[in-house]
């Protein structure tokens, strides 16, 4: 691999001060960072870090995805990795005016809560099985990482699968010609406004919680 091909896939910025006294590796696949993007993404870091996390943690387990520098849009995308579990966390970034000087705000603290080291977790099998006891058929299963109740938890989520319709097309019809068309709007309606079922697993602990929620048009 050429000395250009390894610096594009790896770039190690090193922090002077702060207390970060281990190197800051960050993948990047395709080009280095600018000054302005250096800036988001060590002070990313920091936040992430002072939620309680170690430096030699947060190295070990999370990896930056993308960022995004634009006057409007602020962000630094994170991806975290543990036990083959994977999970982004977007840290969009805002600012404020203190006396004369630009301050920036991180969304990662609020997003994420107070995190722990996470080290142990059940298996993807137990969290699909678990999942299945706890709401039944699902769908849409995913991985995530955020606060709940202030503590950072990685889960998995998922959202039970609506039962099929098992009315005929023929009865379908029928119901369709001997209905006043105000009566199917409203029963349409109805339908779309059925509660969907949702899990949360807890990928440390195994616990499963169960809620109901409706999407809005």
């Amino acid at each position: 691999m050429s000395n250009r091909a390894l610096t594009a896939s790896l770039l190690t910025i090193l922090f002077a001060g702060g207390g970060f006294s281990a190197p800051f590796q960050v993948n990047w696949d395709s080009q280095s960072l600018n000054s302005s993007e250096q800036v988001l993404v060590e002070g990313s870091k920091r936040v992430i870090i002072s939620t309680g996390v170690s430096a030699e943690y947060f190295n070990e387990h999370f990896k930056l995805n993308s960022v995004v520098d634009k006057p409007a849009d602020r962000r630094v995308v994170w991806r975290f990795s543990v036990n083959g579990y994977d999970a982004l966390i977007t840290d969009s970034i805002g600012f404020a005016l203190i006396a004369t000087k630009r301050l920036d705000i991180h969304s990662a603290a609020t997003a994420l809560g107070r995190t722990s080291e996470i080290q142990r977790t059940i298996s993807r099998g137990r969290a699909l099985k678990i999942m299945l006891s706890c709401i039944g058929n699902f769908e849409k299963p995913a991985v995530e990482y955020g606060a709940v109740d202030g503590h950072a938890q990685l889960l998995l989520v998922a959202q039970a699968r609506k039962p099929a319709n098992n009315r005929s097309k023929g009865s379908e019809a029928d119901e369709r010609e001997s209905t006043v068309g105000r009566e199917v709007i409203k029963a349409e309606e109805s339908d779309d406004r059925t509660p969907i079922v949702f899990g949360n697993v807890n990928l440390e602990s195994g616990k499963c919680t169960k809620g109901a929620g409706l999407i809005a048009p």
